[in-house]
């Protein structure tokens, strides 16, 4: 099959296609034919060694974590899932030393892992959602447990999470405000956003108050202000804890996420707030409640701009750039 593999660290150049062999399929895996898959800002983090402080990979690997496609065959326990289904999913890629991800015409993901696809989107649509979407529900629904008549507001509320970070809160019935460049704001209007601040000019702390639920997707530039937005007993969710730029350590590594997480958790507790750095789990039982609001019309993905395999190099540039407004999508396969 064909595959994007990477031999070491590097920059966008790194990245290659290759002919590999399909992967093994286990008793609780499910070997999907890929359609389509996206690019996420921890893509190119891995790629560049940013968090190689937590993972010592053997080399090559396979970067990516969604996929859209087809079922073309299932292991032995697999219950739910048939050969011809459509379905899409968040795969975490390491496994031991290496890293198998979803840069590649093939993928086996384990059974628990995918849901169904919304039979109302194209695969290059269902694969925007999964790692982003998954993040937005988790973050909001299980750790803030966000409820209706509650407030949000979203950082970066036109990148990947951020989109559906909006769209999920409105639909529980949420007050929203988001953070974003100018250009924007209606943009994020028509998602469901209340307020709207531009983050190059106004201080949120200034417009905004009494907020139950922060959602960082910026990282600790923003904390500080975040609390201040806070009411007491409200919580920072951040997705973006400081780590060194470039390869590094273990213990550099570590320290310094440890260092500002200390510092954050500390001044949370003293001003009687909660703070928490958001990790996703893949869940397909999450992509199923989140296909009730794609059917329902009251979530859909948002697409930047969509890659094919061979063209994976530009698409990492574009993500590393920043001011994506939704998702990166690869279209591999037709």
């Amino acid at each position: 099959m064909k595959a994007v593999i990477c031999e070491a660290y590097g920059g966008p150049e790194v990245l290659e296609l290759a002919d590999v062999d399909k992967p093994q399929l286990g008793p609780n895996g499910v070997l999907v034919r890929v359609h389509a898959s996206s690019v996420n800002p921890v893509d190119w983090k891995l790629r560049k060694g940013m968090l190689s402080g937590l993972w010592k990979l053997r080399f090559p690997v396979i970067w990516g974590c969604d996929l859209s496609g087809v079922v073309e065959q299932v292991g032995s326990a697999v219950t739910f899932f048939k050969p011809g289904d459509e379905v899409y999913g968040c795969k975490h890629g390491k496994v031991a030393q290496t890293y198998r991800g979803t840069y590649a015409e093939y993928v086996v993901a384990p059974e628990n892992t995918l849901a169904c696809k919304p039979a109302r989107l194209s695969h290059e649509e269902a694969a925007a959602i999964p790692l982003a979407g998954l993040t937005a529900w988790q973050a909001l629904v299980e750790m803030g447990r966000l409820q209706a008549g509650q407030s949000v507001l979203v950082h970066a509320a036109a990148g990947g999470v951020g989109v559906f970070a909006v769209q999920i809160a409105k639909a529980l019935g949420a007050h929203v405000a988001a953070t974003a460049s100018a250009r924007n704001h209606d943009f994020l209007r028509q998602l469901g956003a209340d307020d709207l601040i531009d983050y190059s000019r106004e201080k949120i702390e200034e417009k905004l108050s009494g907020y139950d639920i922060v959602l960082d997707g910026v990282g600790q530039s923003v904390w500080s202000s975040s609390f201040k937005v806070l009411k007491r007993g409200g919580q920072l969710l951040t997705l973006t804890p400081p780590v060194p730029e470039g390869p590094s350590a273990k213990f550099r590594f570590l320290a310094t996420a440890a260092v500002a997480i200390g510092s954050a958790t500390a001044r949370a507790a003293f001003t009687g707030k909660k703070f928490a750095l958001v990790s996703i789990k893949p869940r397909g039982g999450d992509l199923e409640k989140i296909n009730s609001l794609i059917e329902a019309g009251k979530l859909h993905p948002v697409i930047e701009r969509v890659f094919t395999l061979e063209q994976i190099a530009d698409a990492h540039r574009l993500s590393e750039g920043g001011h994506v407004r939704g998702k990166i999508v690869l279209r591999i396969s037709t």
